[in-house]
């Protein structure tokens, strides 16, 4: 008689700790986009990715949750690439949300940072 009542205990501890569990993060893309918005995004993209500067269009994230920035190659006046190839990866950015933050998620160092003025919605 003492195993099933210990199997019956590990079976509702198991259901309390589903229950408690926080709820994952969603792929989202921006409510809206206007100039603050953009800026921190762009400040956060450029923290993350190591570059001096982000241009980013006033419609990224806007409509997919994912935007791809690789750094603008440099060329020569015959269009050949200064430093040769170029073996740098893009980098991929994700915007995610639990309901109530939207984060950006640099998926090249899996980085997360909150964003302050961005409001988000799962995607």
């Amino acid at each position: 008689m003492k195993y099933p009542l210990t199997f019956a205990a590990s079976i509702l501890m198991l259901s309390a700790c589903q229950f408690t569990a926080a709820s994952p993060d969603k792929a989202a893309v921006l409510q809206t986009s206007d100039a603050v918005v953009m800026r921190e995004l762009g400040a956060a993209i450029s923290s993350m990715s190591g570059f001096s500067e982000v241009a980013l269009s006033a419609s990224d994230f806007m409509h997919s949750s994912e935007v791809i920035i690789e750094r603008k190659h440099q060329t020569n006046q015959h269009g050949e690439l200064i430093q040769g190839r170029d073996l740098e990866m893009p980098h991929r950015f994700r915007l995610e949300t639990n309901g109530t933050q939207c984060w950006l998620l640099h998926l090249n160092s899996g980085q997360r940072r909150l964003l302050n003025t961005a409001r988000c919605q799962a995607k």
